[in-house]
């Protein structure tokens, strides 16, 4: 059987579409390919203008941002360092003399004892008490201060400390108070007994504490003032950076406008631009100098200082131990040594002619004493060292603790002239980069905008 034939497919009605002949003379159409992208538009003037000046106004918005930050921790460094760190450091110092006088003091009593024609018992009275008022207010100084959890424990076992050492002093001149008739620099051995255990108690437990509660506070502004002259350098260095491409920005601005608009220039930011490099070359300058400020200031006057009055303390504990030589003749070669060790240290820090003189004269008269005790004259020596008169031992350690004290606080005035000075420079930059970059901003935006409504 034959399978039948299938019908032929009825023709399409479609009509078939033929490729149109160009014209007689005109150019041949060009081919485009299907995976051709498309043509990129070309930004418009209006839209490249506005976004150059885009640019411009976020580099100025960095500059004003750099500028406000840099000055706003250069105040809060010159702060820390002129009301915390800096006078912590200086309490501390006073500090450790206070305490070093205060146990000298507390030996020329009792080397005195009742015989006021030997030496002048009220007047070592009258100081041993400044210096215990002295130290109670150092100690509550550093404590409302702020000091961290170690210094607070420190400062705290110290009082404890203290309260140790005024009962053994006490005692040691009650005992002393006691037996009327005694020989010349020579108290009772119960009196000294007490004094012994309560200049162990300095030496051994106050003075270290109050050196560790200094050196903290001096490394504490170390530390202050190298972050400040690192912020200061990092943010002059930004200032100078957002300066200058934002000048560059607003030059290619300026070039651009003038072959675009066939302008010579454009007044407005041309004003823009200088103001603009005016602020970026005295910002960064401000800067730059705040860092070198804190710097020397503690470098060149704050560590003088520091030096010195550890000095004076130094001196006061040697001339402790000329007192405690004489009260103690069983221990003489050991408080010798110790005035000697002691007396090395003062001269490196006595190069200045002046205090070099005086601490000679000072030494001078140290050897005399030692002569009249050695001559078997304990009582002149007493005198030498008590009396505070002209030619003795005890004026001349006065004049050259006036004179420590005098060239340190120098340098102290120093130091805190150059924060005030860092201070007075700061002065009115926290409104004028605000106004003057303001006032930029209007200028170029005012240099702009005619050049846009051109397009309108």
């Amino acid at each position: 059987m034959t399978a039948p034939v299938a019908a032929p497919a009825a023709p399409s009605t479609r009509a078939i579409s033929r490729p149109t002949r160009p014209a007689p003379g005109s150019a041949p159409r060009p081919a485009v390919r299907p995976d051709a992208p498309a043509p990129r538009r070309r930004a418009s003037v209006p839209t490249r203008l506005r976004a150059a000046t885009a640019v411009v106004l976020v580099l100025v918005a960095g500059l004003l941002a750099a500028l406000v930050a840099g000055v706003s921790a250069a105040r809060d460094n010159l702060h820390t360092i002129g009301s915390g760190t800096a006078p912590r450091a200086a309490t501390a110092t006073d500090l450790y003399y206070a305490l070093a006088d205060m146990d000298a003091q507390v030996a020329n009593v009792l080397l005195i004892g009742h015989d006021e024609q030997i030496g002048n018992k009220q007047s070592a009275l009258r100081q041993l008490r400044r210096d215990r008022a002295a130290v109670s207010a150092a100690l509550q100084t550093l404590l409302d201060r702020g000091l961290d959890a170690a210094g607070e424990e420190t400062a705290r076992r110290m009082l404890a400390d203290l309260a140790a050492y005024d009962a053994l002093t006490a005692q040691a001149r009650l005992a002393d108070d006691q037996v009327l008739e005694r020989p010349v620099a020579r108290p009772p051995a119960n009196a000294t007994g007490f004094y012994l255990s309560a200049t162990a108690l300095m030496h051994q437990d106050l003075l270290p504490a109050a050196d560790l509660l200094g050196r903290t506070a001096e490394h504490g502004l170390a530390d202050s003032t190298d972050d400040g002259r690192s912020t200061a350098r990092t943010a002059a260095l930004a200032v100078l950076g957002l300066g200058i491409a934002a000048v560059l920005a607003l030059l290619l601005l300026q070039i651009r406008l003038t072959r675009r608009f066939r302008r010579v220039f454009n007044p407005f930011l041309v004003a823009a631009t200088v103001l603009i490099t005016v602020l970026t070359g005295l910002g960064a300058s401000l800067l730059f100098e705040h860092g070198d400020r804190v710097r020397d200031a503690k470098a060149e006057a704050f560590d003088p200082f520091s030096a010195l009055a550890r000095t004076r303390a130094v001196a006061s504990d040697a001339n402790a131990d000329e007192s405690r030589y004489l009260m103690l003749p069983e221990r003489a070669e050991y408080y010798r040594g110790q005035f000697a060790d002691k007396a090395a240290l003062l001269g490196p820090m006595s190069a200045d002619p002046g205090l070099a003189e005086r601490l000679a004269a000072f030494r001078r008269d140290d050897e005399a004493l030692v002569a009249a005790v050695n001559s078997g004259r304990r009582d002149t020596a007493v005198g030498m060292a008590t009396n505070v008169g002209r030619g003795n031992l005890a004026f001349e350690f006065y004049d050259y603790q006036s004179v420590l004290d005098s060239t340190a606080q120098t340098h102290h005035d120093d130091f805190t002239d150059r924060i005030r000075q860092g201070r007075d420079a700061l002065a009115g930059w926290g409104w004028a980069p605000p106004l003057v970059l303001g006032a930029g901003v209007l200028l170029v935006l005012a240099g702009v905008r005619p050049r846009l409504r051109e397009y309108r």
